[in-house]
């Protein structure tokens, strides 16, 4: 839920010019937080029942803020203490490792930021002709193309050992490598981070050998150049590159590729079903359960 709050704040900001900040909702209550009263805290959660997400929405309105839930269970306890919701409504999710309800939940924040942006007068013309756009391409996008689906499943058999995946990515796409080394670990059960493209020099670099898998999401919409040259610097160093992206890349040991687009939230809705049908891949060549993982549970009503 991090994940697409992080890639909230990014729309909130850009499309609405809404400062936004993201808060992790175990941690936020125990920091002894300073809120302004006139912000509005959203919480969003699959369940509405995920205990610290639950006492984070408790202290907010204790000390005034506004409320507002995303959520994909109505009348659930999170729906019943926010002042507003904004409901998913993406089925059920019947696996643990949620994957339409986090597509669900950025497409809302997308729509809030949208909205916000347009009554702030902030989006008209042709500028709100191509978000809106965007927006009703994101379901023919996020179709599984077959070819894909098939490369996926017959790269999957080369990533099944080594010591760990790095997902990496820039601006919008930083938040996506953080879900897709998520989906990763949660169904694989091997290691998997996700790292902004432009830190890896700053220490995880040093982890770069052949038996380091890279996942670089190297949208042509949002900053190529920087990725590439951040990618150019782990191929130096023997990482084993795998690209996802609209174009040959030279340095690629396999790339996965998908379809040009105009706008990026488009690469982002594709580039997402792509990391979540890697990950089942390997997963279901490794014989584990996917909807089913180890260790996990459906609705955390826990501390």
């Amino acid at each position: 839920m991090k994940h697409a709050a992080l890639t909230g704040s990014y729309l909130l900001e850009r499309l609405a010019r809404v400062p936004a900040r993201v808060e992790i909702a175990s941690e936020f209550r125990y920091r002894e937080p300073i809120l302004d009263p006139s912000g509005l805290f959203v919480v969003i959660s699959q369940s509405g029942e995920t205990a610290d997400t639950l006492e984070a929405i408790k202290l907010a309105k204790a000390q005034g803020l506004a409320t507002l839930a995303l959520c994909n269970v109505d009348n659930s306890s999170i729906v019943r203490e926010a002042a507003r919701t904004l409901l998913l409504r993406a089925g059920i999710e019947k696996g643990v490792a949620s994957t339409k309800a986090f597509s669900a939940q950025v497409l809302s924040l997308w729509l809030l930021a949208l909205y916000w942006g347009q009554a702030r007068g902030l989006l008209a013309g042709e500028r709100q002709t191509r978000e809106l756009a965007a927006l009703r391409a994101v379901v023919s996008v996020m179709q599984v193309q077959p070819g894909v689906h098939e490369r996926l499943h017959r790269l999957s058999k080369r990533y099944l050992h080594g010591h760990g995946f790095f997902f990496i990515g820039r601006d919008l796409f930083y938040p996506l490598a953080l879900e897709g080394a998520l989906k990763l670990k949660e169904i694989s059960y091997l290691h998997a981070e996700g790292y902004p493209a432009g830190e890896m020099k700053h220490g995880p670099i040093a982890l770069a050998d052949a038996e380091l898998f890279t996942i670089a999401l190297m949208a042509r919409s949002t900053l190529y150049d920087k990725v590439k040259s951040n990618v150019e610097e782990l191929s130096a160093r023997d990482a084993t590159i795998i690209a996802i992206t609209t174009e040959y890349f030279e340095l690629a040991d396999d790339i996965i590729q998908i379809r040009a687009y105009d706008h990026p939230m488009l690469e982002f809705f594709e580039m997402l079903v792509v990391v979540q049908l890697l990950a089942m891949e390997i997963a279901i060549r490794l014989g584990n359960d996917v909807d089913m993982p180890r260790n996990l549970a459906k609705s955390v009503t826990v501390e």
